[in-house]
């Protein structure tokens, strides 16, 4: 593997590995009749979309006004903005609508109303539903405020109701499929239910466990993950893929040995400060040996501490020859977000967005 020599961590990017996620969740979508929006928050890369673009996705979700902005540049025209509405976006929206056809997250008829009177467009409406997770959305059984909205729809011209998205982050709360799948039931009951009082609405589910675990989509329409592009240490340990399938990782340089840690150059800022508990330890990222494309875990080598630039790894360092470690992420999406571009195995170099 080719590395350049920054003197600072970098992301490593197997292509390879990417690509053929990409094509198994497409293959999934087709198989399953879903319409498949990925959410493009995780890798927020133009060349990365145009892999997608090349596979034959066709339409994208994004998690911000900006972020829809950054692709729409290079020609994508179907987006949904998976972030709840507020009146602060009207005027990105109002350039957006130029060229895109937007896919909203209303909560409100007031909402509605605003986005009539500012927008020149058609838009369509997605009613997020909480299913009792609490982060956001009309909570599932308030019909009262569902209806109101969907009849608003039918009262502003611009307005086209389209259905009802679910992203439940309890499934990441898994520590298998059996336990993806005992989460999901009751989101997918939620779902059912919903398409039963609405025929002509498209249900939505986002999170890439339950994309990547389930075989019986029932009343899903649209299915919108993102994770599943590089998936990470999380997704490895929930169950939603095998350590094989995970594409990005962290280039961290050794910078000191102790008899029984290392301190790493690649903290919080280079790795987020997300963790998981695995057998009542908790750890920050996983190093793995990267050999001959083959990806195996290093000897129950992790991170056990962050801060802001150093990452303390703890383990069997005995066998630890090289100035560097590649660290399994224990989340992607955040890990990506906070660099700049992605180096392959191949020693290709691939820009990615950078927040401003």
């Amino acid at each position: 593997m080719k590395f350049i020599e920054t003197g600072r961590p970098q992301l490593i990017l197997d292509e390879v590995r990417c690509k053929r996620n990409i094509n198994r969740m497409i293959s999934k979508a087709s198989q399953n009749n879903l319409i498949f929006r990925p959410h493009f928050k995780t890798h927020q890369s133009l060349e990365i979309g145009k892999w997608f673009k090349e596979a034959g996705v066709e339409a994208i979700t994004v998690s911000s006004v900006d972020m829809a902005s950054y692709f729409a540049s290079d020609g994508w025209n179907d987006i949904t903005i998976a972030f709840p509405f507020y009146s602060g976006q009207i005027s990105a929206l109002k350039k957006l609508e130029q060229t895109v056809k937007l896919r909203l997250f209303v909560n409100s008829i007031d909402q509605i109303s605003i986005l009539s009177e500012s927008l020149h467009n058609p838009f369509h409406v997605i009613i997020e539903i909480d299913p009792g997770y609490e982060r956001s959305g009309i909570t599932y059984n308030n019909l009262d405020k569902i209806n109101e909205i969907i009849f608003a729809c039918d009262t502003y011209s611009l307005a086209n109701f389209e259905g009802f998205y679910i992203h439940d982050g309890r499934t990441y709360q898994s520590r298998s499929k059996k336990d993806i799948l005992s989460h999901i039931k009751p989101v997918l009951k939620v779902l059912k239910n919903l398409k039963d009082l609405y025929p002509s609405s498209h249900c939505i589910m986002g999170d890439t466990p339950s994309c990547s675990i389930l075989e019986n989509f029932d009343s899903i329409d649209v299915i919108t993950p993102g994770n599943f592009v590089f998936y990470d240490w999380m997704q490895v340990n929930i169950g939603s893929c095998n350590l094989d399938d995970v594409a990005l990782f962290c280039h961290t340089p050794i910078a000191q040995t102790f008899e029984n840690r290392i301190i790493l150059h690649g903290g919080a800022v280079y790795l987020s400060k997300d963790s998981i508990s695995i057998n009542g330890q908790i750890t920050f990222g996983q190093a793995i040996k990267y050999d001959n494309n083959e990806i195996v875990k290093f000897d129950d080598l992790f991170i056990n501490s962050l801060s802001q630039e150093h990452a303390i790894a703890v383990g069997n360092i005995s066998e630890i020859e090289q100035m560097s470690l590649l660290i399994c992420p224990i989340h992607s999406c955040l890990t990506a977000n906070l660099h700049s571009y992605y180096l392959t195995t191949t020693g290709k170099l691939i820009e990615k967005r950078i927040l401003s």
